[in-house]
């Protein structure tokens, strides 16, 4: 479960650093238990304002193989950070969004990186292996009174099952891709 701890944001310290490496620690276990290459995103700098939630990160520009990926990571890249994608859905936060007091997260259910063929293999049981960790993450990272994004269609639809808990609110999906002729349903 999210704990609102008390109404306070927790104080942000060497705690919140240490506690989100830890659960950092946890993510890639899951990852490599899934076979995928753990893809962090940067550390949050405190307790978020927003919370925006993505799929999951997809091998391919970045790094087109798993032995390519686990170096890159290594090398300190970071979600998040380098696509034309990523760099709009930044500037649109902070343009439309975010002011400068507010910070704001962005994670995916799970964190393992594969190809964008075999994301669709078995996704539910894979978001549903992840979401404890998607909770802790949230109940870390997220101010008390946080709003959580879901980014797209896929994961505004896994995150509106039950039991997504309170007293986080799941805002109607972000970038939820419009529906052209071939994908429109009669």
């Amino acid at each position: 479960m999210f704990s609102s701890n008390n109404g306070r944001a927790m104080q942000v310290d060497g705690d919140f650093h240490a506690a989100y490496r830890l659960l950092e620690g946890r993510m890639k276990a899951l990852a490599e238990a899934d076979h995928t290459v753990f893809l962090p995103n940067p550390e949050p700098e405190g307790p978020a304002h927003y919370v925006f939630i993505c799929m999951e990160p997809s091998l391919g520009r970045w790094a087109r193989t798993a032995e390519a990926a686990r170096a890159r990571v290594d090398a300190g890249f970071r979600n998040f950070l380098t696509s034309t994608e990523t760099s709009i859905l930044h500037f649109c936060i902070r343009t439309y969004l975010c002011d400068s007091t507010k910070r704001y997260h962005i994670t995916d259910i799970s964190k393992g990186a594969m190809l964008v063929k075999d994301a669709c293999n078995e996704r539910t049981k894979r978001y549903d292996r992840w979401f404890p960790l998607l909770q802790e993450e949230i109940d870390l990272v997220a101010t008390s009174d946080a709003v959580v994004v879901a980014v797209g269609k896929v994961v505004s639809e896994y995150l509106e099952r039950p039991p997504f808990p309170q007293p986080h609110q799941v805002d109607n999906p972000l970038l939820k891709p419009k529906r052209t002729r071939s994908t429109r349903r009669n």
